[in-house]
């Protein structure tokens, strides 16, 4: 009787071994299997939270690009404007169908940026067209907003669209109700065959002006910009800006700027 406690003892010890050795091996398989899940998950995220950033920053990114003939040469000039807080890179460009990888890098808010001149190919007597754009790193496309660029062969250079832009934007370190109200811009060239007037109602003080001046060229134009002052209840005007701008084409770019802060 003795010896049968002592061999069933015995087996219920070697059953609890089987058991601790069973429930080892099963948590040495199991436990690494659900770190490696949890880390592939945590990976899973980090990737979705980096394509919603990639997505954010794309969306976000601003920038305008201008195209213009270089005077005396077989060449177009390339302007850019960044008109976001983010740096942007340039990676490729092209004139016409024609391709050319680029590594350009523009600061943030970083204006009349020009990327270089680029050879385009004309000859006397044959009208040629180009068409000039760029491609940005976050995969954004952007073309000359001065249109398509002509040399008709005989007379020269010519572009689609002349164009003067006014910005207006918050005082450094100012705040927006600070410029809030009515903006009003004037801009006549010299001989008077060109004189608009735009108004815009009610801004935050970060607002655009654009007048087409293709028809008139080049040229010296006035530029007048106020601010309606006093709220609803008040007609009077505050200059904000009043001066002479110059308007060079060909050999500038065919869109003027002027920045007022």
């Amino acid at each position: 009787m003795h010896t049968g406690h002592i061999s069933c003892r015995r087996r219920g010890v070697s059953t609890i071994m089987g058991v601790l050795i069973f429930v080892g091996i099963l948590f040495s398989a199991v436990v690494p299997m659900f770190l490696v899940m949890q880390q592939a998950d945590t990976i899973l995220e980090q990737k979705k939270l980096e394509i919603q950033r990639v997505d954010e920053e794309r969306a976000y990114e601003t920038m305008d690009m201008y195209a213009y003939p270089v005077v005396g040469e077989p060449k177009l000039e390339i302007k850019v404007n960044n008109r976001c807080e983010l740096p942007i890179s340039i990676v490729h460009l092209w004139i016409n169908d024609t391709e050319e990888d680029v590594d350009i890098r523009v600061l943030p808010q970083e204006s009349g940026k020009v990327l270089g001149q680029f050879n385009v190919t004309v000859e006397s007597g044959v009208d040629s067209e180009f068409n000039v754009r760029v491609t940005t790193e976050r995969g954004n496309f952007y073309e000359s907003q001065a249109g398509i660029i002509i040399y008709d062969g005989t007379e020269g250079w010519h572009t689609e669209t002349l164009r003067i832009v006014v910005f207006i934007g918050v005082e450094q370190g100012g705040r927006w109700w600070r410029r809030y109200g009515n903006y009003r811009t004037t801009v006549w060239n010299e001989d008077g065959t060109f004189n608009e007037t735009d108004t815009i109602n009610w801004s935050t003080g970060t607002c655009m002006f654009s007048f087409d001046v293709t028809e008139y060229g080049p040229d010296t134009y006035h530029v007048v910009v106020e601010r309606r002052t006093g709220g609803w209840w008040s007609s009077s005007w505050e200059k904000l800006y009043d001066e002479d701008v110059e308007f060079i084409w060909p050999g500038g770019s065919p869109v003027l700027e002027v920045y007022i802060d």
